[in-house]
């Protein structure tokens, strides 16, 4: 039998038992909510039928048509991919969230976050249409194609259902993004973001808050946030123009290959770094360490990264240490206390959960 697909406002009939309603939401391709006397009851899609239909054998059993013939042709061909994407509607504190494309883990039950399900979505929440391509790490390895579309501005797309069990799944990857704009006075760069989420945080309640996308709490992390994608951009353009004022000179002598710094790949932009201190980010053997060797390792990289930030100039550093017993954050603020000059607190819980610690450096330094 072909599988028919659904939409909410649908009219339906239960294939099991006498009674019907109207579905009032898709949860995923093969569930939805029907309402029948006041309460919304989640239902297999192959349980159920709409309450029309033309054959006549069906005519003994349901009611007849009441919408007109090019409603019908229009409900019969919609999808579930239709339906899955959703307006954008922006809380006043969702209103003054920066502008960008951001992942969101929405529990399924608000009551018991730590053993329900997750709703994920990719969220844009721009002036720009975004065109997303969603690939999953493997066992292996390597990706998996999982989704792929558009979003117009303002838009949600609902990408997965899972467990609390399957959510590790959902946690390594990587997502491209490219915006379009019909008239524009600039283009913005694509963005390649690497999906990296530590499943620790979908067991700790404190790591899903209330934010502007959604009514419910939920993990949210920025994807591309605009201002950060111009300031590229600005830095690119200004590259441009420099190299056609060199090339017009051509007095400018050959310059030997700069040599890339350990603490580059940790720069944000010019005068922003986040450090990563777990462990397994700093060695690729870490069997056999002791907890004492493994304290020693994330100190002397903390104060490296720490060194390298005062001596560079930046304004902003972040360190990642994570929870657990809270020893290492610990030693990381009794070594920050030293400096006159250093202002510290808990970095954002948004975008880091309750693990990380930000550095702001001020400028009379001694």
């Amino acid at each position: 039998m072909e599988h028919r697909q659904f939409k909410v406002g649908d009219k339906v009939k239960f294939l099991n038992r006498i009674g019907g309603g109207i579905i009032t939401k898709i949860i995923s391709p093969t569930l939805v909510n029907v309402e029948e006397d006041g309460f919304e009851i989640p239902t297999l899609s192959t349980e159920i039928i709409l309450d029309y239909v033309d054959d006549k054998a069906g005519k003994f059993f349901t009611s007849q048509k009441t919408q007109p013939e090019e409603i019908q042709e229009q409900r019969e061909t919609e999808t579930y991919e239709d339906v899955r994407v959703e307006k954008l509607y922006l809380s006043r504190l969702g209103q003054q969230m920066e502008k960008g494309i951001y992942l969101a883990y929405v529990p399924k039950d608000q009551q018991w976050i730590l053993t329900g399900g997750f709703d994920i979505y990719l969220v844009n929440n721009t002036d720009y249409t975004a065109l997303y391509s969603i690939n999953l790490q493997d066992d292996e390895g390597g990706f998996v194609g999982e989704d792929f579309g558009s979003l117009d501005e303002k838009e949600k797309v609902h990408l997965a259902t899972v467990q609390a069990g399957e959510v590790d799944r959902w946690t390594q990857g990587a997502i491209q993004i490219l915006f379009h704009k019909d008239t524009n006075n600039r283009v913005l760069m694509p963005v390649n973001y690497r999906l990296k989420v530590r499943s620790a945080k979908f067991y700790k309640e404190g790591c899903f808050e209330h934010n502007g996308l959604f009514s419910e709490k939920a993990l949210v992390l920025p994807v591309a946030l605009l201002p950060e994608i111009e300031n590229f951009m600005i830095q690119d353009e200004k590259k441009i123009i420099e190299k056609v004022k060199i090339e017009k000179q051509d007095v400018r002598p050959q310059q030997e290959k700069k040599v890339v710094s350990f603490f580059d790949k940790h720069l944000v932009n010019r005068v922003e770094a986040e450090v990563d201190l777990h462990i397994e980010e700093l060695t690729d053997n870490e069997q056999g360490m002791q907890p004492f060797d493994k304290l020693s390792m994330q100190m002397d990289y903390f104060e490296k990264c720490l060194n390298e930030a005062i001596s560079r100039n930046l304004d902003k550093i972040v360190f990642i240490h994570g929870v657990g017993q809270g020893v290492l954050k610990k030693k990381i603020e009794d070594e920050l206390s030293k400096y006159s000059f250093l202002h510290f607190f808990p970095a954002s819980m948004q975008k880091y959960g309750v693990g990380a610690t930000e550095v702001l450096i001020g400028k009379n330094r001694k």
